[in-house]
């Protein structure tokens, strides 16, 4: 819960007049109904403690990614597992975070008393991490952390870069959470990475794929047992509630859905790049369910006030005024947003 403190994210409907939010960068087809039902009938069953070692919901994250048991440990949301994460670093090393990116990176490490330091992308390389990143001294850091596809920028990295850095022998958390909503999600070999690799931590969440923000889920994968298990100890024993298991069992059951739903977002994300750019407007080509754009102007106050909320993206370090992201919606939705930037833009 924030005290006193502005939420720095997106899809703040709460204080907000809101017809359309585009500023959360969720699966536009929703939750699927299988884990809304899921979630209900778990409800019969809040009256004990959920299960502490999230049995069935590791069994089915084994199955669809194809690590051990032992290598996945289950959140409170991506957030908490990005605060663990942290907490369980060496305090004697800064980590390096590759932004513009994720804030909660560089807040969780400043909860854990580690300074962090930025390698900044550059908006001529369209924010894409390129091999000039492999110069660094990466023995220098306790820790680096990478978004692939990014955030706000929705761009993947290379594989060669991440085998690059691994083959360092840094410790390299990568976040993969919008992974599953690009064309290619398999454009990593996870299964192998983890196996070879024990400064890998994966970080993946239902959060986006499944539209259940509200729920909370997220799990980690590290070959490290030792260190995944002093991840573990930092968190709370129930730290996954009962609802949240079985929407994640529901969820990891509904792979064809998925694979459905990220086609209708890779045809609307080209419809909103060619309707954007006719406007005049910036577009960085992102591969996931959500677009960085940059215009002159506030177009984001002048949208808000006709009832429609974007993602500003001047609090990124690396951005600043003018940035925008928006999330990938429905036909209906995302044309909704091109005739109001019309009208805000003559």
């Amino acid at each position: 819960m924030l005290i006193n403190k502005k939420s720095p994210h997106g899809g703040d409907i709460y204080t907000n007049s809101v017809k359309l939010d585009i500023s959360a960068n969720i699966n536009p087809a929703g939750m699927p109904e299988k884990v809304r039902q899921a979630l209900m009938d778990a409800s019969a069953n809040c009256e004990a403690y959920p299960d502490p070692y999230c049995t069935e919901l590791r069994r089915k994250i084994v199955a669809n990614e194809r690590v051990p048991a032992d290598c996945i440990l289950c959140g409170n949301g991506a957030a908490e597992l990005i605060y663990v994460y942290a907490y369980t670093l060496p305090k004697n090393k800064p980590a390096l975070i590759v932004s513009p990116t994720f804030c909660e990176y560089e807040q969780a490490l400043s909860a854990a008393g580690i300074s962090a330091e930025h390698f900044l992308l550059k908006e001529s390389d369209d924010f894409r991490l390129t091999d000039e990143f492999l110069h660094t001294d990466f023995s220098k850091y306790s820790a680096v952390f990478l978004c692939s596809p990014n955030n706000p920028t929705g761009i993947t990295v290379k594989p060669e870069i991440i085998f690059e850095i691994l083959q360092s022998g840094v410790r390299l958390f990568c976040d993969f959470c919008f992974l599953d909503l690009t064309d290619d999600p398999e454009k990593y070999d996870i299964p192998a990475l983890i196996r070879t690799y024990k400064n890998l931590t994966v970080l993946r969440a239902f959060t986006k794929s499944y539209a259940m923000a509200g729920v909370r889920l997220g799990y980690a994968m590290c070959s490290d047992i030792e260190f995944l298990s002093e991840m573990s100890e930092k968190t709370q024993c129930w730290n996954v509630s009962t609802l949240a298991q079985a929407a994640g069992c529901a969820a990891l059951d509904c792979t064809d859905w998925l694979a459905e739903s990220v086609r209708k977002i890779s045809a609307e994300r080209r419809y909103l790049i060619d309707g954007l750019t006719q406007l005049g407007i910036r577009v960085y080509h992102g591969e996931a369910n959500y677009l960085l754009l940059y215009s002159e102007g506030d177009i984001a106050e002048k949208l808000m006030a006709r009832g429609i909320m974007l993602r500003r993206c001047s609090n990124y370090i690396g951005l600043g005024e003018g940035y925008i992201r928006i999330a990938v919606r429905t036909r209906e939705e995302n044309d909704l947003l091109l005739s109001e930037l019309h009208e805000v833009l003559k």
